[in-house]
Formats: C-alpha cells, structure tokens, sequence
C-alpha cells in the first residue's frame, strides 16, 4: 500500500482461455520442432566451431584421434558433435569441454586481460580423420 492509499488498486482482468490454449499449443509445438538442445531437428549449426586450436599438443593428441576445436562459449557436447559430423563427415564419438580462463596481462605499460573462450576435444572412430590444414 502506498502512503494514504494514493494509489487505486488495480482489478486484474481474467485471461481469456482460448488465448491461454493457443499460447501453450504454440510453445509444445516450438519445443517439439527444436529438440532438447534448441536447434530445429535435423539441422546442426556450423557455426558452433569457432576454428581448430592448433597447438603442439593439439597436433600430438590428433595422432592418437582427439581433436581440438575452438568453440562458442554457449555451446554444448551434442551441438559440438552435430558441427563436426556436418562439417567433417565423420562420427564423433566422444566430446569433452574445457573452459579456457581470462588471463591477465601486462602490455606497453597498460594492465588488460587476454579473453578466455572454450574448447572441445572431439575423439572419432579408430581409423576417420579430419584435415585440419
């Protein structure tokens, strides 16, 4: 209540149900189209792989089938395994996440940071490959 009941209080108007039903056939139909990850069913998105993180443990780890992708920070396992199997044409068969922490850095005489990001490890079947270069 406000001071010296200034204020009128205010009737709340009823919801006609016919909009409620609409509104909650519309979402069951979105969230069925999508999927549990938020993609639409049988679409990947490429975009997902930011760019192959090219170090030298990256390329000894690709000898033995695991390799390492820059990836959007809102990415998940199941969206990072739909990219790499549309982009590459192979099977993944396990993917892990690593988060890349923010570090501080010292540069011309001015304090920053280097932004962090994430990356995923994707292992494929013994005998698939991906030509990164």
């Amino acid at each position: 209540m406000s001071f010296l009941n200034l204020r009128k209080p205010r009737k709340e108007e009823p919801v006609p149900v016919k909009k409620l039903v609409a509104k909650e056939a519309a979402v069951k139909k979105s969230v069925a189209a999508e999927g549990a990850t938020g993609v639409a069913k049988g679409r990947a998105n490429p975009h997902v792989l930011l760019r192959p993180h090219i170090t030298e443990k990256a390329s000894a780890s690709s000898e033995r089938g695991a390799y390492v992708f820059r990836v959007a920070t809102d990415a998940n396992k199941r969206e990072i395994a739909r990219a790499v199997s549309l982009l590459y044409k192979v099977t993944p068969v396990k993917v892990r996440v690593a988060n890349i922490p923010k570090k501080s850095v010292f540069v011309k005489g001015r304090s920053g940071f280097r932004g962090g990001g994430k990356k995923a490890y994707v292992f494929l079947k013994k005998g698939e490959k991906i030509e990164v270069m």
